[in-house]
């Protein structure tokens, strides 16, 4: 085993699987329209139709860092506790608290059940229906897929023991599809607030006071909510890569890596960060690209990596028919 197959999504689609993101908007519009109008109010995305395309979309999981939390915070703040109103109660103080808990839940949760919906209801073509070409894959070769289907194994008889399924695999019952950012959460985390510089005692005093009137427990059980939702929709992928430590520390007889169809994005570059360091150094890199534009950024991204220009190859798909 001297190669190593990595295999992002634009595999897939050169299948004839139909991955895209956009269907994936187009899937949560027909069967969960709760969840995709808040897509819309809340980070930004737009509503699509037939023909649409949209940035956010395309960029999915890095849109997922975009949640607009003041304006979580303002439309729940009905829920805020009033401890001089008629008929309150202790536990109201964490009535805005539950009610974003509930959001939170609605767009990590559900929305991650329904990705993997979404993935399960993809219809895969025969073989006789495929419209390209089969790739030369060999089932001695090791594959590093991110996505979550069966395509190497349908199509090209790969042993389920040779490919490593990164982030989850669909149709296995308990396998939960790792999806998300990759901003670490305590970059959303809230700045403590610091005194003025240069006060007297006094005026020390005074702006502790200040603070203390203006301190709202019900509306800070409510941030600390919110800030639960960067976590649990962060890709921890330090956390993957130890858990696929074996994986990586096996790699050392590898020459030849092959990028099919994968994007290259932010949120996996920790996973070739890794790949890289545990190679040879004269490992060649070939990379799957489609137009001019990701054919250049894909050269970028691997030169930035610290992959020398003579170690990079930049192929189109079809020359590995």
């Amino acid at each position: 085993m001297s190669k190593l197959v990595i295999v992002g999504n634009g595999f897939d689609i050169y299948h004839g699987l139909d991955t895209r993101y956009i269907s994936f908007a187009r899937f949560l519009k027909e069967n969960y329209s709760t969840i995709y109008e808040n897509l819309l109010e809340l980070y930004g995305f737009s509503d699509i139709d037939d023909s649409s395309d949209d940035e956010l979309w395309a960029e999915f999981e890095y849109s997922l860092s975009l949640l607009d939390g003041e304006t979580v915070l303002e439309n729940n703040s009905d829920y805020v506790a009033r401890p001089s109103s008629e008929g309150f109660r202790d536990r109201d103080w964490g009535a805005m608290a539950i009610e974003i808990e509930m959001l939170v839940e609605e767009l990590t949760d559900n929305l991650f059940k329904a990705f993997k919906e979404f993935i399960l209801q993809v219809k895969f073509p025969s073989v006789d229906e495929l419209s390209v070409n089969k790739l030369k894959l060999s089932p001695e070769d090791l594959y590093l897929t991110f996505n979550y289907t069966n395509t190497l194994e349908r199509y090209y008889k790969i042993p389920q023991n040779k490919i490593i399924y990164i982030h989850g695999k669909a149709d296995e019952p308990k396998s939960k599809l790792l999806l998300g950012h990759g901003i670490d959460p305590e970059n959303f985390a809230e700045k403590k607030v610091e005194p003025p510089k240069g006060l007297t005692d006094e005026e020390y005093d005074e702006w502790q006071e200040h603070m203390a009137d203006s301190y709202d427990h019900s509306y800070e059980l409510g941030k600390s909510a919110l800030l639960e939702y960067f976590s649990k929709s962060f890709k921890e992928t330090s956390k993957v890569i130890d858990d696929n430590q074996h994986f990586f520390d096996d790699l050392e007889a590898i020459k030849n890596i092959i990028v099919l169809g994968h994007s290259l994005s932010d949120v996996d570059i920790p996973y070739f960060a890794k790949l890289l360091s545990s190679v040879d150094s004269e490992v060649v890199w070939y990379a799957t690209y489609y137009g001019n534009h990701e054919k250049d950024n894909h050269r970028n991204t691997l030169k930035q990596l610290g992959i020398q220009e003579k170690s990079i190859r930049l192929i189109e798909m079809n020359d590995l028919v």
